[in-house]
């Protein structure tokens, strides 16, 4: 006999959610909460898995027609490609079995379904972008704006999926995907960026290279007309694995935030040193896209794969209020007053750096001047200016702050929106004139353990 559970009151609500869930009558929030639910108790996984499965098949039993009727059709030919009844919608009925699927870990069980069945129901919606053109070859799009398992080719523009799992993912073309189910992509050449709810994490994009598993975040993936495959981590984790077909040489690795990498079918690794675009959009690249303008056309430091595979990211006019000041910490630039940035510093196009590398004392950075332009850093007052700074950069005199959002050091922080609030320490801005070509160096915070933050870089226009 089965002992009695430990919080009985959860699996009471689980059944009820399961109820309406197989009644099809379920809301959104109810989704989200049996969700939630499976998230918190990966303990009540297996007992739902069972009752999909079984449901699965009475759905799908219900479906055969009666003796009556066949009509003169006999044998199993009669029965093999039942039709369903219609009051049974294979397309809502499809769209929920993924949700559930993908909240008990994306474990899929269409194994369990008969030949024929929800395994070409819509799984998610498309959303056009500007300029779309699907190639001809694409099969995975169906009544417009549904999404099936099949072929997505892109010939140009751009396009938004989402997922009934959860998972949103767009797509830049050119390109090419297979869409194998809800929680699984195989990109056969270019650009895709997807944002993982916690309770879909296992969701996967495949290359021909690696494939890249999510544990719950946001992160894109490029296919290279190199044959490598480029991950680049904007939020949380992803998990880097050989496929299965690779038996020569099996690879694992893990990316956090800020982490950007170039891999090959064999698992040897490259850093990528910048991704281009915004942190908000997905309008990003590991390459200069062409007739891409900016003040700073590269940055790099001495440090190589074997010690970092953290990125740099170039934001023209990113400067504002809020803006976030690290790609692996969530803190934020701000004015320290009401009053804001300073007005030279409004707008100006800046490098989002590493907060982890502010105790690397052989840290040296280099930056590429693309255009004659005023170079400033943002640096920590809580640290005496290293020698580099002083003899190449003024002090302006001028202020910013930083609001340091939650991290392991300070649990209790957050962040708040606007100039002067929540500022939690002042940095000085260091200015010098560049010319066109040149490159400058930059170096370390210092050899010192006390309380500090990485320095922050900007360039303006000269």
């Amino acid at each position: 006999m089965n002992e009695p559970s430990s919080n009985p009151p959860d699996e009471l609500r689980l059944r009820k959610l399961l109820d309406i869930a197989l009644s099809g009558a379920q809301t959104d929030n109810e989704a989200l909460e049996l969700r939630e639910l499976l998230d918190q108790r990966p303990d009540l996984r297996p007992a739902v898995a069972e009752q999909l499965r079984v449901h699965s098949l009475l759905q799908w039993e219900m479906a055969r027609p009666s003796s009556d009727d066949a009509g003169s059709l006999c044998g199993p030919a009669a029965v093999a490609e039942p039709a369903p009844r219609a009051d049974v919608s294979r397309r809502a009925w499809g769209v929920w079995i993924v949700t559930l699927a993908a909240a008990l870990g994306g474990v899929m069980l269409w194994s369990a379904l008969p030949r024929g069945g929800a395994a070409t129901a819509s799984i998610g919606q498309i959303t056009p972008g500007a300029d779309l053109r699907l190639a001809t070859n694409t099969s995975a799009v169906v009544d417009a704006d549904g999404l099936v398992p099949g072929v997505l080719g892109i010939d140009a523009g751009s396009l938004a999926i989402k997922f009934a799992s959860g998972v949103e993912m767009d797509i830049t073309g050119p390109a090419e995907c297979e869409v194998l189910s809800g929680m699984r992509v195989r990109l056969t050449h270019g650009q895709a960026t997807a944002q993982v709810p916690r309770w879909a994490r296992g969701f996967t994009i495949e290359t021909p290279d690696v494939g890249v598993v999510d544990l719950g975040t946001r992160f894109g993936v490029a296919r290279e007309p190199n044959g490598k495959t480029d991950v680049v981590v904007f939020e949380g984790e992803v998990d880097l694995k050989s496929l299965p077909s690779n038996t020569a040489k099996p690879f694992e690795r893990r990316l956090v935030q800020g982490e950007a990498a170039r891999i090959d079918r064999d698992g040897a690794m490259e850093r990528v040193f910048q991704v281009h675009g915004d942190w908000t959009g997905n309008g990003w690249s590991t390459s200069r896209p062409a007739g891409h303008e900016t003040l700073i056309s590269a940055v790099w430091d001495n440090l190589w794969a074997s010690k970092s595979v953290s990125y740099y990211q170039v934001l023209p006019g990113g400067l504002v209020e809020d803006a976030p000041a690290y790609v692996d910490h969530p803190h934020e630039w701000n004015g320290i007053d009401e009053s804001g940035l300073p007005d030279f510093l409004r707008g100006a196009e800046y490098v989002r750096t590493v907060n982890d590398f502010r105790y690397l004392g052989e840290l040296a950075i280099q930056l590429e001047i693309a255009q004659d332009a005023n170079l400033y850093v943002l640096f920590d007052q809580r640290v005496a200016a290293p020698a580099w700074l002083k003899a190449a950069f003024e002090d302006t005199g001028e202020l910013v702050g930083l609001d340091e959002d939650a991290w392991h050091g300070n649990p209790g922080f957050t962040v708040e929106s606007g100039a002067g609030r929540s500022i939690d320490n002042t940095f000085s801005v260091w200015r010098r004139s560049c010319r066109a070509g040149e490159v400058v160096l930059l170096g370390s915070v210092g050899d010192g353990r006390e309380a500090r933050a990485m320095y922050g870089v900007a360039a303006t226009p000269r």
